[in-house]
C-alpha cells in the first residue's frame, strides 16, 4: 500500500488542520514543562488539571469540525 499525504483543500480543511495541530502542540514538550509543578487545583496537581482540560478541548473542536463539516 503506497502511503501518501494529503493536504486538504478546502479553506474549512485548513481551520481543522491548524485547531488539531494546535490542541497536539498544547499537550506536547513546550507546554509540559511549564506545568509540571506540585500546585494543587481542584485537589490535583496542575499537570493532571490540564490534561483532563486537553481531553475536553480536543472533544469540543472535534465537535465543531464535526458540525462545520469539514470530514465531508
Amino acid at each position: 500500500m503506497k502511503a501518501t499525504f494529503r493536504t486538504p483543500k478546502t479553506h474549512k480543511g485548513w481551520i481543522g488542520l491548524f485547531a488539531i495541530l494546535t490542541i497536539v502542540l498544547l499537550g506536547s514538550w513546550p507546554v509540559i514543562p511549564l506545568l509540571n509543578h506540585t500546585t494543587i487545583i481542584f485537589g490535583m496537581p496542575i499537570l493532571m488539571v490540564w490534561s483532563i482540560l486537553l481531553i475536553f478541548l480536543t472533544t469540543g473542536i472535534l465537535m465543531i469540525l464535526n458540525k462545520m463539516g469539514v470530514n465531508d
